[in-house]
């Protein structure tokens, strides 16, 4: 998920997340078969078959594969820990645009998310600016 902190948060940041749930859940049950499936061929003593042993090790493979590229991008939509959420008011304090983007999610009704937080830590790293002195 591409987060740009210079510029309004976007309206539409989960539009695809219930989409990602589905998947994930879809793919976690075809993995479940496959464990089912498995016990079934050992609990019932069924002579070994390399074509049972291939479905089985395809519908878990598969799935898990998939499991994990679906569960990285839900990671994204996770809710700050108190550390992350202490971090970026550091960050907000130190840098005016991520404090301005961080109003704007505030105004938008919502929470920051995981991808925003990292956004705002790479903005950070990647600008290396420190805070302007303040005039006296």
């Amino acid at each position: 998920m591409k987060i740009d902190i210079t510029r309004e948060p976007q309206p539409d940041l989960f539009r695809h997340h219930g989409k990602y749930i589905r998947i994930f859940i879809a793919l976690l049950t075809l993995a479940g078969c496959a464990v089912l499936l498995g016990v079934y061929a050992i609990v019932s003593d069924t002579p070994q078959s390399m074509g049972l042993e291939t479905v089985v090790l395809a519908l878990f493979v598969g799935p898990a594969l998939a499991i994990y590229y679906i569960g990285e991008k839900l990671q994204a939509y996770k809710k700050l820990t108190p550390d992350q959420e202490k971090e970026l008011a550091d960050l907000a304090r130190k840098h005016p645009e991520i404090k301005i983007y961080c109003e704007l999610v505030a105004k938008a009704g919502r929470q920051p998310i995981q991808a925003e937080c990292e956004a705002c830590q790479t903005w950070s790293e990647e600008t290396g600016r420190q805070p302007k002195p303040k005039n006296s």
